[in-house]
């Protein structure tokens, strides 16, 4: 197997394969992507950020693959549709009230004034007050639940200590590990497969009625809109 490449990000070299990669993705066909996907992924080896570069260049490659095929041939209204399905799809599936798009380009044309307005349209604006009512809603349930649990842990973590009362002194050796490097994880799996007790852990506290956030979701809720913004039909 031939050595792979070490890749900088830093690198002035690095930035000539970037250019040369987003230069064949642009002439994409589908017979030559899996080559050009296969040389991402095998010619290489990544750091943390080249291998955000060669995620990114494979997308688009693919994308101007079946452009390129018989049925390709998209407008540029297609094109910006398709370019919002990627954003949701890959980074913002959760996103349920909308996104936006902001070119800073366009602060340098008078005529762009109007997109920079802090303006949202009323469909927009009923979607997020929906979603606050939505979030208040499960917090409210949530926070009821945890008050519960907090109950069962007071009466489980009583039991522990008083099975083991040196656990306030050995709090470490007793909880289970959240952090830890390699070495920790390793003995950690060891803890668990010897059948080790591990102590009951606190139940992890949701957003309440008392949070700046939740009150924010209220006064959403109650109709005024944050941030300085204003409803108006685009």
């Amino acid at each position: 197997m031939n050595k792979r490449i070490q890749l900088d990000e830093s690198s002035e070299g690095f930035q000539a394969i970037k250019k040369e990669w987003q230069e064949r993705a642009h002439k994409m066909t589908i017979p030559e992507l899996p080559s050009f996907l296969t040389e991402l992924t095998e010619k290489y080896s990544h750091d943390y950020g080249t291998i955000c570069h060669a995620v990114a260049v494979a997308a688009i490659a693919a994308a101007w693959a079946v452009e390129h095929s018989p049925q390709g041939g998209i407008t540029g209204f297609q094109a910006g549709a398709i370019m919002w399905e990627f954003i949701r799809g890959w980074n913002y599936s959760y996103n349920k009230t909308g996104l936006r798009l902001i070119d800073y380009d366009n602060f340098l044309y008078p005529q762009y004034a109007g997109e920079y307005d802090k303006v949202i349209s009323p469909d927009i604006w009923d979607g997020i007050q929906k979603e606050a009512s939505r979030q208040i809603e499960e917090a409210d349930q949530k926070h009821k639940k945890y008050l519960a649990d907090m109950e069962q842990y007071k009466k489980d973590i009583a039991a522990f200590v008083e099975k083991y009362p040196d656990y306030y002194e050995r709090c470490k050796h007793y909880d289970p590990l959240s952090i830890g490097n390699g070495e920790q994880w390793k003995a950690e799996e060891e803890k668990k497969a010897s059948g080790f007790e591990f102590a009951p852990q606190p139940p992890y506290e949701p957003v309440n009625s008392d949070s700046p956030v939740y009150k924010h979701w209220q006064s959403i809720v109650n109709g005024i809109i944050p941030f300085g913004y204003r409803v108006e039909e685009s």
